[in-house]
């Protein structure tokens, strides 16, 4: 079954839009409304890509949980310890939105193989994806999923059921993440989210690791310096200030964007 033409754009549509991303929207059906949230992991099997995937989603109103995982030739990221809220429980939340936004290249052979595991809840999904476009830059408040997100539809092989994304669906540059936690960074100041300080420090340490690894390929020069600039950020963190971080953060972005 499709999403219905009326269905909402997901809530972090207007922060993301001009990322390339896969959106699963679960669905979860006949569980104990008595209980207060639902334990769930989900399994990221990913063949043919290289780089960084990183995944966001809401658990609760005040809440937003990420993090970012490095992929190799073939890996299976085990997403554990997720849960979500079922909130009113005369009508209990049923679906959620969970986002994962590649960072690097897939090759025309990738596989994407998930598997969301949710006890004894039990679980359907649909799988999307989304490639910007400046065609409706201007409309999203009316924009309906049908026109801008792709549904893909899964392959059948001898070993299981997996998603094939085709040269329409092109993954970010990796360089673009240092935007997103930017964006992140922004998130701390929205009035009934809870604090991310501590969330955004951790994604920071992470992500100059993992694109270390990644640096041993020949990159450019300004990403090497790039590079090394974030590695002098890392080793300040327990030094800096929440205002102090996100200004270093603000003057990377300033004087790299447009090399």
């Amino acid at each position: 079954m499709s999403f219905s033409s009326k269905r909402e754009p997901p809530w972090f549509f207007q922060y993301i839009e001009s990322y390339s991303h896969i959106l699963l929207d679960i669905k979860f059906d006949k569980f104990d409304i008595t209980r207060d949230k639902i334990d769930f992991s989900i399994h990221l099997d990913v063949r043919g890509f290289e780089g960084l995937l990183f995944y966001i989603y809401k658990p609760r109103p005040s809440q937003i949980e990420f993090d970012v995982v490095n992929q190799k030739e073939v890996n299976v990221h085990k997403l554990e310890d997720l849960h979500v809220d079922i909130m009113n429980k005369k009508s209990p939340r049923r679906s959620l939105d969970f986002i994962i936004i590649p960072f690097g290249y897939f090759k025309e052979s990738n596989k994407f193989i998930p598997s969301v595991y949710t006890g004894r809840v039990e679980n359907t999904y649909q799988i999307y994806t989304w490639s910007p476009s400046l065609l409706f830059k201007n409309v999203k408040s009316i924009i309906k999923i049908s026109n801008k997100y792709n549904e893909l539809i899964p392959y059948d092989d001898v070993e299981r059921y997996y998603y094939n994304f085709d040269a329409s669906f092109k993954a970010n540059k990796t360089e673009h993440l240092f935007n997103l936690i930017n964006l992140l960074v922004s998130f701390d100041n929205l009035e009934g989210i809870e604090p991310i300080v501590s969330e955004i420090k951790r994604l920071i340490s992470k992500t100059n690791e993992f694109l270390f690894e990644l640096s041993q390929k020949e990159i450019p020069i300004e990403m090497q310096n790039l590079l090394r600039e974030l590695e002098r950020l890392k080793f300040n963190l327990d030094n800096l200030s929440k205002e102090e971080i996100f200004n270093w953060l603000d003057d990377l972005i300033s004087f790299y964007y447009h090399k």
